[in-house]
């Protein structure tokens, strides 16, 4: 398999996974508050630390993402 198509494929892989786990994030905080303002769940108790497990790997696809760009565009301008 030649190199430029095997690097389109894991960036399309990548940015597929990335949309996923964007949307799931995005579906788990939309609720009624956040057409009132975002976050207003977490103003009386404070806002939880950390990243839960859903926003450690959408951390991750993200800056595979970044780094398959990058390295995507290396590859085909050669």
């Amino acid at each position: 398999m030649d190199v430029k198509v095997f690097m389109l494929i894991i960036h399309s892989l990548l940015s597929a996974g990335l949309i996923f786990m964007v949307l799931n994030q995005m579906e788990k905080f939309a609720e009624l508050g956040g057409a009132f303002g975002s976050g207003a769940l977490y103003t009386m108790f404070g806002r939880k630390k950390g990243l839960d497990t859903s926003g450690k790997i959408t951390l991750f696809l993200s800056i595979a993402f970044f780094v398959s760009c990058i390295v995507t565009a290396f590859v085909l301008s050669r």
